[in-house]
């Protein structure tokens, strides 16, 4: 009897030992403050890299652009002259969201009140290349000026390294 005795006592001791490890692990995953800090971290860099390759995505296949800053500011303009806001609106850098809708937005707004062409022709007439504030290669910007010699308008653009095309990243 004894032997059989020792043997329920190793089974249910060792059957105490996976309820308490098991509940251990159940609980340091998924009911503690460090267990949902985990899993609350690691959902957050999943949905970071999710959106980081679709940004990326976007902007290697976003076609629009010259490959030199004057090259897409001429390219805009002939866009404005033909009245054609989504094909102007497709040489501004790509948003945070992987959208252009506010330069859309913007763009229609100067289109209903007529300023497409007056936009155009200001651009083509008075935008100025600005002297370089920044060593980054990857940056350049327009200035349009009053009468003064300030600049009224900048026109900021920046390289999309993945196309290799120059983008308008303001106005």
């Amino acid at each position: 009897m004894p032997r059989f005795a020792s043997k329920k006592f190793v089974i249910a001791f060792l059957a105490i030992i996976v309820v308490v490890a098991g509940g251990y692990f159940i609980w340091d995953r998924y009911f503690s403050a460090a267990g949902k800090a985990r899993r609350f971290l690691t959902e957050q860099v999943d949905t970071y890299q999710r959106q980081e390759k679709a940004y990326i995505e976007a902007m290697t296949a976003d076609t629009y652009g010259g490959k030199t800053p004057q090259e897409t500011l001429d390219l805009f303009v002939v866009a404005l002259r033909k009245g054609d806001v989504e094909l102007a609106s497709k040489y501004f850098l790509l948003d945070e969201y992987i959208s252009r809708e506010k330069w859309v937005a913007f763009l229609n707004d100067v289109k209903s009140k007529k300023l497409l062409d007056q936009m155009a022709d200001d651009i083509a007439k008075f935008a100025k290349p600005l002297p370089l504030t920044t060593p980054d290669e990857n940056v350049f910007s327009f200035g349009l000026f009053d009468d003064d010699g300030t600049v009224a308008i900048s026109i900021d653009m920046r390289l999309n390294k993945y196309s290799n095309l120059w983008k308008i990243e303001s106005i």
